[in-house]
């Protein structure tokens, strides 16, 4: 079941999958964009950690989410940040 322990443990390894696949996702988006897939990614992952180091996630696992979706709005550039936000909301 999920609960504020998974959803950390889930989002750190998001981000860290983020971090270490930001080049190569640059990269794809170079083909068929401006080539800041990555970079806006990595914003926006730092932003979810941010925003749970300030509030760190709860039994309100909506609220959790909806931390997640307003700093993935607020932090990732073009159409992954609507993207993003909408999935996590």
């Amino acid at each position: 079941m999920l609960n504020a322990e998974i959803l950390t443990k889930w989002m750190t390894n998001f981000e860290n999958r983020i971090t270490q696949q930001k080049d190569h996702l640059t990269e794809l988006d170079r083909v068929i964009g401006d080539s800041d897939h990555g970079n806006n990614m990595e914003r926006g992952v730092n932003a979810i950690k941010a925003a749970f180091e300030k509030t760190p996630p709860t039994a309100d696992l909506a609220q959790d989410f909806k931390t997640i979706a307003m700093a993935m709005l607020s932090k990732v550039g073009g159409a992954s940040g609507p993207l993003y936000g909408t999935a996590f909301l």
